[in-house]
């Protein structure tokens, strides 16, 4: 009986003392702010008010914050899914290991959010006026490589957020090949962003240059996506970035938020040296990018409405158009009348993980 008592007096200090310490480091030592293995800003101590406090939003916002912001949270993560493999689970913060050694991210839906961005459309179009709009939806990995899925995995949530799309809504789930995908991120490679640059001329209204045109060339073979920065996997191979050169891509003027951009033509190789290497286009995301050839470039305007997908498929749509892009997870206050008033058509372009996720279009309409 004694032996009980002083085992569990031990278990009570240790694990007081394991509390003591978590709560000393995250108060003192707290992990920083932007994580740079997973390329993304980790919750900040949430502001105190008695109308968070009364809807729960402010001791939700500190449990995100006490998760996400533990000291020696990139260890923390590495073990987990360390044991997550040993137990065969096959997969790490929602990040599933495939058949063939690469990483599909699960899709998280947030219905609310889903249903607001699709009645968003409709608003969208009125907003822009009569300037012919066209909407594409990229998939995911997850949604074209079923073949690489664990056994017996259920694929009936992916497959039916897809139902749910308005008609004449343009996808590209046909793009099903093994290069077309990065392996540890959910973009698609060059070659996944030259079928979406034919596929989408049937639509836009220009001919496409054949492959014979570009000239592919290997910038990186180190690159660890998205899916390997959510699962934390120790062991990964990483991928390979080629993409598509041709004569004159130099000659492009690209502005970032009203700014020249400070690398020469379409692609930013100082990116390469960092942990978001695929920034390499056009030097990552911002709200309003611009890219022409100059002051006395005349030809038709394209505005785009675009997240991260639509970086790798602007230097083939670069050759065709003026450019003028926002991405709306990064701007506020936009006066999208006047922007439309100085293009010639329009084009939505956004992945299924924005579109689910993301209020995308809540900036843009009034």
């Amino acid at each position: 009986m004694r032996k009980s008592r002083s085992g569990d007096k031990i278990l009570l200090i240790f694990m007081s003392a394991i509390l003591l310490l978590g709560t000393v480091g995250l108060c003192g030592f707290p992990a920083p702010r932007f994580s740079a293995a997973e390329n993304r800003l980790l919750s900040a101590f949430p502001v105190f008010s008695t109308e968070a406090l009364a809807d729960g939003t402010y001791t939700a916002a500190l449990d995100s914050y006490a998760a996400e912001r533990v000291p020696f949270r990139g260890i923390g993560r590495a073990v987990y899914a360390t044991g997550e493999l040993a137990l065969w689970r096959g997969e790490a913060h929602g990040v599933i290991l495939c058949r063939d050694g690469s990483l599909c991210r699960r899709l998280a839906v947030n219905e609310q959010i889903f249903k607001q961005n699709l009645s968003a459309l409709p608003r969208l179009q009125k907003n822009l006026g009569d300037l012919p709009l066209t909407t594409a939806v990229a998939p995911r990995r997850i949604d074209v490589r079923c073949e690489v899925l664990p056994a017996l995995y259920n694929t009936a949530r992916e497959q039916a957020v897809w139902e749910q799309l308005p008609a004449g809504v343009v996808t590209f789930l046909d793009a099903t090949e093994d290069v077309q995908w990065y392996r540890t991120d959910h973009h698609w490679t060059q070659e996944g962003a030259y079928f979406a640059y034919v596929r989408l001329s049937r639509y836009l209204g220009y001919t496409p240059h054949p492959k014979s045109d570009f000239n592919v060339q290997t910038l990186s073979q180190s690159f660890l996506g998205t899916s390997a920065a959510a699962a934390g996997f120790l062991h990964v191979n990483p991928d390979t970035i080629s993409v598509f050169r041709y004569t004159g891509e130099e000659s492009y003027r690209v502005l970032r938020d009203g700014k020249p951009a400070e690398f020469a033509g379409l692609y930013d190789t100082a990116k390469l040296t960092t942990s978001d290497q695929y920034a390499l286009f056009l030097g990552g995301n911002c709200g309003l990018l611009q890219i022409d050839l100059g002051e006395e470039d005349t030809r038709p305007a394209l505005l785009v409405i675009k997240d991260s997908f639509a970086n790798s498929l602007f230097p083939f749509l670069a050759r065709h158009y003026r450019i003028l892009a926002i991405d709306p997870r990064y701007c506020s206050k936009i006066d999208l009348a006047a922007l439309a008033s100085a293009c010639d058509r329009a084009l939505v372009l956004c992945g299924m993980q924005t579109l689910t996720q993301t209020p995308f279009f809540q900036g843009l309409l009034r």
